[in-house]
């Protein structure tokens, strides 16, 4: 029996998201919790009911399998986590113990590279052959699709776009590193931003949507305020919007990528960042790259869970049938 669907999870520093996908990317069914904050097997409990929940009224051989997509590096073929910076999933056999959970076949990713191929196979990036994504959510994560195949380098661990470094006495990362992307975009960094600028005059807008209060504002409330035309927040977000630029500009010159899409929360909220940083690109990117497109994830949320599906059918197709063990 050929498998009719395909369970896609997409774990973030936030929620986690399940989806029941078909074949041709529709999603049947799905449902969403806020992340855990009481450790590694409170994450995993979550993970485990979520699928459970999706595939409670399907027959186990319609099922390929379970795509989970995580913000950490992923040593693809080992489907070990190697390192986490959100999460304590560090060392935890997430893959062997959601398996035991759901009794079904599990494959790990990185959630940048799931959101890659879910923009790839049903999104903003269908049809193109070579493109960089980039996600800005908690953390800032990327996918790297050459000739129409993901790169994952010699373990897995390509594509961590949040961690190029562009400015060697920045403030610190998450990772533990100085002046990376995730440093200046992720949302705890523009939200750190915003409640500087709701401390200083000019700051009221900002105050005011976080109920008067400096302390409280979110990188959503910089967002919506920029985008209600506030000057402070909207020059918070042209000003990461360089940053994202000049950094883009590095991987143009590199890869020579024919498109760049720009996903996650952040990414898909704020239109004037992402149209900042396409002007970056097309003043300084090396001749013959500045055709380069910028353009915003079409999938929203989804498109880490349609790419964590797509990767569950991948690898049923590739083991060529039922749910068995691994042979990475």
């Amino acid at each position: 029996m050929r498998a009719t669907y395909a369970v896609g999870v997409d774990v973030g520093g936030t929620h986690i998201g399940a989806g029941l996908m078909e074949r041709k990317g529709r999603v049947v069914k799905q449902t969403h919790v806020l992340t855990p904050r009481n450790g590694p097997f409170a994450v995993l409990d979550a993970i485990i009911a979520l699928v459970s929940e999706t595939i409670a009224d399907t027959h186990p051989p319609e099922v390929a399998g379970v795509g989970i997509g995580l913000p950490a590096l992923i040593d693809f073929r080992k489907q070990s986590v190697e390192f986490c910076t959100n999460l304590p999933l560090a060392g935890v056999d997430v893959r062997s113990l959601v398996m035991s959970g759901v009794n079904q076949n599990v494959t790990l990713d990185n959630d940048g590279n799931c959101a890659g191929i879910g923009e790839f196979r049903f999104g903003a990036a269908k049809g193109v052959r070579d493109f960089v994504m980039i996600t800005l959510g908690t953390g800032v994560g990327g996918a790297l699709l050459f000739d129409g195949q993901l790169y994952r380098g010699s373990r897995g661990f390509a594509g961590e776009i949040g961690h190029v470094v562009v400015r060697l006495d920045g403030p610190p990362c998450p990772c533990g590193g100085l002046g990376h992307i995730e440093s200046f975009l992720g949302s705890p960094a523009i939200a750190a931003r915003g409640r500087e600028a709701a401390r200083a005059v000019g700051g009221e807008a900002l105050r005011t949507r976080a109920c008067g209060n400096p302390d409280n504002v979110t990188a959503e409330h910089v967002v919506q305020a920029a985008l209600a035309g506030d000057i402070t927040a909207r020059d918070i977000l042209l000003e990461a919007g360089d940053i994202l630029g000049e950094a883009l500009v590095g991987i143009v010159n590199l890869l020579n990528p024919q498109l760049i899409v720009v996903g996650g929360g952040i990414g898909e909220s704020a239109d004037m960042l992402v149209a900042r940083a396409a002007e970056v690109i097309a003043e300084e990117a090396l001749a013959g790259r500045r055709d380069v497109k910028v353009v915003q994830a079409l999938l929203s949320n989804d498109a880490g869970i349609l790419g964590a599906a797509a990767l569950a059918f991948d690898e049923y197709d590739r083991r060529g049938g039922p749910p068995g063990e691994h042979d990475f």
